[in-house]
């Protein structure tokens, strides 16, 4: 079977700069303890070869020990958990992508001018949590155009901003309904540069292919939405592993599309890549 791979796919900017840091202060570390407030990205595997190197996940940074560094995650966090986590007295190094420091910054600037700041996103993610941090008392998290139309009136001039990995056509839906609410919203499309380009990639593979496969975790927000975005143009399939793959899922294709999320190791993507080129 012929594969077509998109022209991004796998790690993005932000997530491979946060790898790099981990993998660097493992090497010298000096036998301290390395580890990550939570995740560092949403991928199992490579959260299980970061791992084998010796960074992993805390539980509870309080009980680190001094000398430790502990790796603020891609996705950030809220300041206070920020001056929290400077108070213990361990190194801290801040993994997060630039991107989204970027749209916390965006946040915390519309906050101080006293506006309510409405946040595009998926609730309960670290992104967006993060975001809310920056926002202030007046933040709400809305899922769409829907949840525009319910939001009581906030009673001040409103900012919109988006988590960095939601869909352009979504922003623009939701920026549309609170423009008909608030005429003089603020509106920020903080979607990032690497989301929107394998969004993008998914008009070329549904044009010269018969299905579409994404490869990512089911952690992964960004991957399951890449899913959706292409499964409303061609038959699509999500893996996390070449082993996930069925033969008889393909049987009639000729063709067929490979992408992967943002925070899908590189080495992943091209074992599916073999694994599909053999059906």
């Amino acid at each position: 079977m012929n594969v077509v791979r998109a022209k991004h796919a796998g790690f993005c900017f932000g997530v491979r700069r946060a790898i790099e840091a981990a993998e660097r202060i493992a090497r010298e570390g000096g036998g301290a303890p390395v580890r990550t407030d939570g995740p560092l990205i949403h991928n199992a595997r490579e959260v299980s070869r970061l791992a084998a190197l010796g960074v992993v996940a805390c539980a509870d940074p309080a009980a680190l020990p001094p000398g430790a560094t502990l790796l603020v995650r891609a996705h950030g966090i809220p300041p206070a958990r920020r001056a929290w986590l400077d108070s213990l007295g361990v190194r801290v190094v801040d993994a997060t992508c630039p991107n989204v420091t970027r749209i916390q910054r965006a946040c915390a600037a519309a906050a101080a001018e006293g506006r309510a700041v409405l946040i595009l996103g998926d609730a309960g993610h670290a992104e967006v949590v993060g975001l809310l941090g920056c926002a202030g008392p007046r933040a709400a998290v809305v899922d769409g155009p829907a949840a525009v139309l319910a939001l009581p009136d906030p009673g001040a001039p409103v900012a919109l901003v988006s988590q960095s990995t939601q869909s352009d056509a979504l922003f623009r839906e939701t920026a549309d309904a609170i423009r008909r609410r608030w005429p003089d919203a603020r509106i920020e499309n903080t979607i990032c540069a690497a989301t929107r380009d394998r969004q993008g990639d998914l008009d070329d593979l549904a044009a010269s292919c018969d299905a579409i496969v994404v490869v990512g975790s089911p952690e992964s927000a960004n991957t399951q939405r890449l899913f959706r975005l292409a499964a409303a143009r061609r038959p699509a399939f999500v893996v996390d592993a070449a082993s996930q793959l069925r033969p008889s899922d393909f049987a009639g294709f000729r063709t067929v599309g490979l992408t992967a999320g943002a925070s899908t190791p590189d080495a992943l993507v091209a074992e599916v890549e073999t694994a599909l080129a053999a059906i």
